[in-house]
């Protein structure tokens, strides 16, 4: 039973973590005072955990507090532009916009409702891979007696350092979505694909 629910975080909570596998190079310079990548991902998920430990149930003042971790750490415009933009040739400037205003408000509010439902209980923390402006934070996730890699790419934003993109056992999150989006376009209209995010969005605002 523990196996199974360890998988079904492995499918079901790809906002948990990720990013893109790169080799070392010399790291990106970055004010001396600003948090390292690494010390970001760990700050966040430690205060998450301890949000959930205070507050095993979670209701909408304790989503609050996960938002302001969370969106803290995380530019959600980034990541939906990474899934969304190769479409945005076949779409009109609006339909582009409102593409990735939708999406970035599915990927917000699934971050929590997903951290609620597939949290891991600890976290151990590994190495930081450089590639260019980008770092790779690798981490892993434990629930019971599963061992989950969860990878964090993250990006300079003025003096710290935001989440971008995240890889849960090998799945890259940005290339998941994209993959999923060719195929619904591929079958449905533009129009239709909105209407199913929104959809998605209300169900998960509605959950308790």
């Amino acid at each position: 039973m523990a196996k199974s629910h360890g998988r079904r975080l492995l499918k079901q909570a790809r906002l948990l973590a990720g990013g893109l596998v790169f080799l070392a190079f010399a790291a990106p310079a970055a004010p001396a005072a600003a948090a390292t990548p690494l010390e970001v991902v760990k700050t966040s998920n430690e205060a998450v955990l301890s949000i959930y430990r205070q507050h095993p149930v979670v209701d909408a003042g304790v989503e609050q507090e996960l938002f302001k971790v969370i969106d803290g750490v995380t530019d959600y415009q980034a990541l939906a532009a990474g899934a969304v933009e190769p479409f945005c040739a076949k779409l009109t400037a609006t339909q582009c916009t409102t593409f990735k205003a939708t999406f970035t408000r599915l990927l917000r509010i699934s971050s929590i409702k997903k951290l609620g439902r597939y949290r891991a209980e600890r976290f151990e923390y590994g190495s930081e891979e450089v590639s260019g402006a980008s770092v790779l934070v690798h981490t892993v996730a434990l629930f019971k007696t599963d061992r989950i890699p969860l990878d964090y790419q993250l990006a300079g934003r003025g003096t710290s350092w935001v989440i971008v993109n995240y890889i849960i056992d090998g799945i890259d999150t940005v290339r998941n979505y994209r993959k999923q989006f060719t195929q619904l376009l591929a079958k449905e209209s533009f129009e239709q694909v909105i209407e199913r995010l929104n959809r998605k969005i209300a169900s998960l605002e509605a959950e308790k």
